[in-house]
């Protein structure tokens, strides 16, 4: 049994809808289910009784509900309280950093080289200074920066800021500005305008990642924009998605600065022409946190997108 499916499990049977809490978890609903299912399985009994119309608790899911919910509380107190105990001066000696995997971070990127030269100068100016990097999905970043176990985070997001993703006050700020792009591979020279979007759209269809909420939402916005409604299929793996564009048999959505890390000539990329399309790369840290590397190396990168 991991916290995990605890904290998963929770979220469900306090709202007794799979649909509302796979939202607030930003996993989606079919992961959330199986999630539930496997852990109903490991335990050998029945957590939720669920059918089209309603979720109820049985007596071994409310026994559950009250247990996890104390496990829960405990493991949120544990790591934030034993950093403390190492003082200030420990805490200003490591940073831990969490990257959303919708940031390019290929070799030869702009955002990785700006990264890496911020924690080498914060590492010159502050001797023994370790950093912690982690490369996570969405909700597993924000729930970091939630509970404190990651001090800097970075998204890809379609908002300038991060308002009611989690308990806690974030303050964000945008470095940069990304578009989503329209992404085929195709021999033909296609003329980059709204019709041909369309039209790829609908002759191809869309292959998406299933387990991307905030990206789908996005997705969603732009194709309500440009009033086109294809055919989506949807995998669990990343490279899955775009190996089956680059094969040419679907299209799918990315941003322009991943697109670009793919280094793939056969790649060609429309534009959606929409305000919806527009991404912010955002740093993004607790508002309430003491630790001073944070605030410097937000300023330092803000800096060199600055100087772009």
């Amino acid at each position: 049994m991991e916290l995990r499916q605890l904290r998963y499990f929770t979220a469900v049977a306090e709202t007794l809808n799979f649909s509302r809490a796979a939202e607030t978890l930003y996993i989606s609903q079919s992961a959330l289910s199986q999630q539930i299912a496997d852990l109903e399985r490991e335990l050998g009994v029945q957590l939720l009784l669920r059918n089209k119309r309603s979720v109820v608790l049985t007596a071994a899911g409310q026994a559950l509900l009250e247990e996890a919910k104390k496990l829960l509380h405990q493991s949120e107190k544990l790591v934030p309280y034993i950093r403390q105990l190492g003082g200030a001066e420990n805490q200003d000696r490591e940073i831990f950093i969490g990257v959303d995997y919708s940031v390019d971070l290929s070799y030869g990127s702009f955002f990785r080289s700006s990264l890496a030269d911020c924690i080498y100068r914060l590492r010159q100016a502050t001797p023994g200074l370790r950093p912690v990097f982690r490369m996570c999905e969405h909700e597993e970043l924000v729930r970091g920066l939630d509970i404190g176990t990651i001090d800097l985070g970075f998204f890809l997001h379609f908002a300038a800021d991060m308002k009611g993703e989690c308990r806690t006050q974030l303050q964000a700020r945008v470095l940069a500005q990304d578009e989503m792009v329209l992404v085929l591979r195709s021999d033909h020279n296609w003329e980059d305008t709204p019709e041909t979007v369309r039209y790829a759209l609908e002759k191809r269809g869309l292959y998406l990642l299933e387990r991307e909420v905030i990206g789908m939402s996005q997705i969603l916005r732009i194709l309500d924009a440009i009033d086109v409604k294809p055919h989506i299929r949807f995998t669990n793996s990343r490279n899955a998605m775009v190996l089956t564009a680059e094969s040419g048999e679907s299209t799918t959505i990315l941003p322009v600065s991943v697109v670009r890390g793919l280094r793939d000539p056969n790649l060609r990329c429309l534009h959606f022409r929409v305000p919806a399309a527009m991404s912010n790369l955002l740093a993004v840290w607790r508002s309430d946190s003491s630790n001073t590397l944070i605030q410097r190396a937000v300023d330092h990168l803000t800096q060199k997108f600055t100087q772009l």
